[in-house]
């Protein structure tokens, strides 16, 4: 998988937010979306304009590392790790938000536990207040199936744990 495709995956979600936010529209959400699923091109320039505030938490990691901030094993370990510690320390937005929100945001290894319809995964799922559930959609995983472990971000099923 190309790191832009890597990254994608875990950034659109936060497109949403994006674009509650006025920073980009309905149409610019939906090509993202489209982008995401089908694994089409997009230039760097596009994701760092879009998912800018995620930019300085990379670079963080890159410095440490050594490497580009477009190396796939930094966005490996940023997305898979270092993303939840940035909100831990609660760094920018995570300062104030609520725990809800900092929930939604972190990256969990869940297990999906049901396949109620073509659309979502219901999966359960270690947090800071025991074990959860929610629903989560499949469109990134659709192979994915009852028992498979999976890494989550805000309602999207990611990559496979």
């Amino acid at each position: 998988m190309k790191v832009e495709h890597f990254f994608l995956k875990y950034a659109y979600p936060c497109a949403y937010i994006k674009m509650d936010r006025g920073e980009i529209t309905q149409e610019q959400v939906d090509e993202l979306r489209d982008i995401a699923v089908h694994d089409k091109d997009i230039d760097r320039t596009t994701l760092e304009k879009v998912f800018k505030n995620a930019m300085p938490n990379i670079d963080r990691l890159a410095a440490q590392m050594h490497a580009d901030r477009w190396d796939i094993e930094v966005m490996q370990r940023y997305f898979r790790k270092y993303h939840n510690e940035v909100i831990a320390q609660g760094i920018g937005v995570y300062k104030t938000a609520p725990e809800s929100f900092k929930d939604l945001c972190r990256v969990h290894i869940a297990t999906i536990i049901a396949k109620p319809d073509k659309q979502f995964f219901m999966v359960e799922y270690k947090s800071h207040k025991g074990m959860q559930r929610r629903a989560v959609f499949n469109e990134f995983l659709p192979e994915a199936d009852i028992g498979d472990k999976v890494r989550i971000h805000y309602a999207y099923a990611v990559e496979f744990a």
